[in-house]
């Protein structure tokens, strides 16, 4: 029997991975979430799926600035050849180091969309797998996002609950807010004494314990484990929030 069967209040082992990736994701109402963390934190197998869940999704979130994989050198001997014998025989003649620009360009660009969509592919396979046993409608949907729907913030955290951010933010969502852009982000950051290459993994307009706040997650070079900061709208010299996440 699901988790989503047995109803919230009855939820525990055998875990549902898909009420797990709803609570990671941070789909599910308020109520619900305060219910199950506290649960999740105390069992062992829920603390090793939100694991993968949160190390699977700040993965998928640097994929997008991974330099491509070098071309192999017989490939590139083999292009090279070819772009040096079309630019004997084509009118008007086309510089060989142009033509290798080109090249490198192209083949950079379709490499980070094979990989990108390849590592997509397998995340979702992984994280989510299908299910015979579970039927039904989500629990909850995501509010909008602030910028789209022009309502207030509707990521609201408690400072005693900040893992509920984690999975919002590690999706890569990128809304700096009062803030403008990353340049603001980052000046806002070194004001509150955070090195200057802090590198955010995702950044959103909401609220800690009620009160507005830029949301920033940060890695911390440990796997699993994320640095949720809670910045004043008018960036102001401390952090409204500073917490490790995932410990």
């Amino acid at each position: 029997m699901t988790d989503e069967s047995r109803g919230i209040e009855a939820a525990g082992p055998p875990w549902s991975v898909d009420l797990l990736a709803d609570l990671h994701a941070g789909v599910l109402d308020e109520t619900a979430a305060e219910q199950l963390w506290p649960r999740v934190q105390a069992d062992p197998e829920a603390r090793a799926i939100i694991e993968a869940l949160e190390a699977t999704t700040a993965d998928l979130a640097n994929l997008g600035s991974a330099p491509a994989p070098p071309m192999p050198a017989d490939v590139a001997a083999r292009i090279d050849a070819a772009l040096a014998e079309e630019a004997m025989h084509v009118a008007p003649v086309v510089s060989l180091d142009a033509a290798r620009r080109r090249r490198n360009r192209r083949i950079g660009w379709i490499s980070g969309v094979v990989a990108v969509a390849a590592a997509a592919v397998a995340a979702v396979a992984i994280v989510v797998p299908s299910s015979q046993d579970t039927t039904g409608s989500p629990v909850a949907i995501a509010p909008p996002s602030s910028r789209q729907s022009g309502s207030s913030p509707g990521l609201a955290i408690r400072s005693d609950q900040p893992q509920a951010a984690v999975g919002k933010l590690s999706s890569g969502v990128k809304d700096y807010g009062p803030l403008d852009n990353a340049q603001g982000l980052s000046t806002c950051l070194q004001a509150a004494g955070f090195a200057p290459t802090a590198d955010p993994i995702g950044v959103q307009q909401g609220t800690i314990d009620g009160q507005p706040a830029v949301l920033v997650l940060l890695t911390t070079g440990h796997l699993a484990e994320f640095r949720l900061v809670a910045l004043s709208p008018q960036c102001g010299p401390k952090p409204l929030l500073d917490k490790v996440v995932g410990k």
